[in-house]
């Protein structure tokens, strides 16, 4: 094999070539879709039409508000209006019970439709009968036919999310369609009565049964109360909401009584007291408990006279006149009657205090003792209650069931039954067949025979091969002498802001042999393996800068051959890459960006040889010293996160700024893998960064200048330490 390949080239479908074979192609179409039209009118013309009816019922509570119960509406309506209720009934109106009375009401195994016996052959079975294909008759009963037909027949579905389910059924006869589907919904209306009937003369069976026996248990408990009532005492007084035993009113009678005798001994002592004191004071008649003697007020009066009569003599008689001093004595004598008749009052209230103490003492002993048997009541009173609880709690579940039983009775006498839904729509025959419309049915198959026949022109064409051609492509790693595009155009971008250089025919250099190709692949292959996502390409020392091998973009080139996803970032100056990549010099590029004067949809461009994108350098230089590493690592990481490898092909001077975001490194050189300035790039990218290191050997000799692709060898080992072969 020549060390110098030829031009790579791909394949492609020739587009146009395939659209003209497909208009020759078009009059036989139009007359195989004729015929598909045709013969699918025909043959369904000679199907029997099949008629379908539609009955629908309303799933809702069948009581009225005059005999519902109190305790049962609110738990049916909410039954009802569940979803999986709503499901369950349509699986019963599917129930094999109605498919048996709807069959025997409307006597389906009479008609050839139901029973196959009865049906005459088709033509159909008539085609198969004369090649000897025969189909095998049911060999189970009639019932089981018929049955099994009507399900066929039968579709059973909730609307929507409503409370309403449809019922239809098919038929050659519209008529019978109708009658199926009405009769489905009679019988399912006729079965939810039945069900309730059953349920209710269970129901009373159950509760007769359960009320004898509660009835039992309610004389048992309520004697239990009485008996202990009678045993402890524990008889109760008064009515009402809250009566009372004996002991509670007798012994708040005592306390009433005790308050009385205080009250009148803490009066009488008062009043003693009070009354002595006035006896000492002199003042003993003006009291109103003395004025209120007969024999006090007698002598008062008396008093009273004898100082008026003593007033009168005073004007006429001394002192010291007998009548005077006669007069004074009974004066005297009156007072001390006075004072004998209340100290005979103070007497008479002192033992009325002492007799009410007496009684004090004598009732607050009997409350003591009626205390101690209101506590001993009290307690019997715990057990007494919680016997009247269980007869009340027995009282009140036979009064339960005996309301309940009476209802029953009464809807099983009156025969009112009503059913948990109705039919809100009845089916009617159908006058259009719902099977087989064959305007509809017809354009259809004729599309899907136009679709099918398209694909098969179109796929013949391909298997031929007319419509392959085949496009050159250029190799993966040019050199920049003959880089320079040829026949270039203008075209401006999408803003009108940015000159991009378009050749029609890029002139690239001369492809590499076969040996760099198993390199850059070899060197792909473990940069994909090891997950690296930012690669650094770089010369060694003493690389010829102006004929510099376009290693960067012939790695790229490889890595897109993946499928992936590639971006190159030139940072030299000399604008190589663009050029071997088809779009000349003098673009906007990444100095533009870092400045903020272009967008990234400015400076990136797409390469004439690859889907690989790329950046240059742009319109000026970029040195090392200005660069901000913040701005710097935010765009190379807006671009890692946008594509699956990102290149950076850098100058010497940009290895430091560079090399500490890659996780891969591609050192290019011309010399040995000893040579000190191998060795020196080497220590320069370990200097500032732990990726892992290649090195692509370059074969420095150069015959002239067609001969200016270069000879390129892989080292295995990840630093200089051993010569590539």
């Amino acid at each position: 094999m020549d060390n110098r390949s030829a031009a790579l080239t791909d394949v492609e479908v020739d587009v146009g070539a395939l659209l003209s074979a497909l208009i020759r192609k078009l009059p036989y179409l139009f007359v195989f879709v004729t015929i598909v039209a045709i013969v699918t009118y025909l043959v369904l013309g000679h199907i029997a039409p099949v008629y379908k009816s539609t009955a629908t019922v309303l799933i809702q509570t069948g009581e009225s508000d005059l005999t519902r119960t109190a305790d049962s509406g609110v738990g049916q309506a909410n039954s009802v209006l569940d979803q999986q209720a709503i499901a369950s009934q349509v699986q019963l109106i599917r129930s094999r019970d109605l498919a048996d009375k709807v069959s025997q009401k409307l006597d389906l195994a009479s008609r050839a439709e139901f029973n196959p016996a009865l049906a005459k052959p088709s033509d159909f079975d008539t085609f198969l009968k004369r090649f000897g294909i025969v189909r095998r008759p049911s060999s189970g009963p009639l019932d089981e036919e018929v049955v099994q037909t009507y399900y066929d027949k039968l579709w059973v579905y909730p609307v929507g999310q409503s409370r309403v389910i449809g019922i239809d059924f098919s038929s050659v006869d519209p008529k019978l369609a109708a009658a199926v589907a009405n009769a489905v919904a009679e019988g399912y209306i006729a079965m939810l009565r039945e069900a309730k009937r059953n349920t209710n003369s269970e129901a009373a069976d159950f509760l007769s049964s359960q009320i004898d026996d509660l009835r039992g248990k309610v004389v048992a408990a309520e004697a239990k109360v009485e008996d202990f009532r009678a045993k402890n005492d524990l008889f109760t007084t008064g009515g009402g909401q809250s009566p009372t035993t004996l002991p509670e009113q007798q012994l708040a009678d005592l306390n009433t009584q005790l308050a009385n005798v205080r009250t009148q001994r803490v009066d009488a002592e008062a009043k003693a007291a009070q009354i002595r004191a006035a006896l000492a004071a002199g003042t003993a008649a003006s009291l109103p408990d003395v004025l209120n003697s007969p024999l006090i007020q007698q002598l008062v009066q008396q008093q009273v006279t004898l100082k008026s009569q003593i007033a009168q003599l005073s004007a006429t008689l001394l002192p010291q006149h007998p009548r005077m001093r006669e007069l004074n004595a009974q004066v005297a004598d009156l007072d001390r009657q006075i004072g004998a008749e209340a100290g005979k009052i103070v007497s008479s209230l002192e033992a009325e205090a002492k007799l009410a103490a007496v009684r004090e003492e004598e009732i607050s002993r009997n409350l003591d003792q009626l205390k101690a048997a209101a506590a001993r009541a009290n307690d019997a009173g715990v057990q007494l209650r919680a016997l009247e609880r269980e007869a009340a709690a027995e009282r009140d579940l036979l009064d339960s069931y005996l309301r309940r039983y009476r209802e029953a009775l009464a809807r099983e006498q009156t025969d009112y039954l009503p059913a948990d839904a109705r039919i809100i729509s009845r089916a009617a025959a159908s006058i259009e067949p719902d099977f087989p419309r064959k305007a509809s049915m017809t354009a259809a198959a004729a599309i899907v025979a136009f679709i099918l026949a398209v694909g098969f022109v179109l796929m013949r064409e391909l298997a031929s091969g007319r419509p392959m051609r085949r496009i050159p492509f250029a190799g993966p790693l040019p050199m920049v002498p003959g880089a320079m595009p040829v026949d270039g155009h203008l075209r401006w971008a999408d803003d009108h802001s940015v000159r991009r250089i378009m050749p029609s025919e890029p002139t690239l250099a001369p492809a590499l042999i076969d040996r760099v190709e198993e390199s850059l692949a070899a060197i792909s292959s473990e940069i994909a393996g090891a997950g690296a996502k930012r690669i650094l390409a770089t010369l060694a020392e003493g690389s010829d800068e102006s004929g510099r091998p376009l290693a960067a973009v012939a790695l790229a080139r490889s890595l897109a051959r993946t499928d992936a996803r590639v971006v190159v970032v030139d940072f030299h100056g000399d604008d190589a890459d663009a050029r071997s990549m088809g779009e000349g010099g003098d673009l906007p590029g990444f100095a533009e960006l870092f400045d903020g004067e272009a967008s990234f949809a400015q400076v990136i461009f797409r390469d004439r040889g690859s889907r690989v994108h790329f950046i240059p350098r742009g319109r000026r230089p970029l040195k090392a010293d200005l660069i901000d590493r913040d701005r710097l690592e935010t765009i190379l990481s807006a671009l890692t996160l946008t594509y699956d490898y990102v290149v950076l092909d850098a100058r010497d001077d940009m290895i430091a700024l560079l090399a500490p975001g890659c996780s891969a490194a591609v050192v290019v050189s011309e010399f040995a893998a000893a040579d000190p300035r191998t060795k020196s790039a080497f220590e320069r990218v370990k200097a500032v960064s732990d990726a892992a290191i290649q090195l692509l050997m370059v074969d420095a000799a150069r015959g002239g200048e067609d001969e200016s692709g270069a000879a390129l060898t892989r080292a295995s080992e990840q630093g200089p330490a051993g010569e590539a072969a």
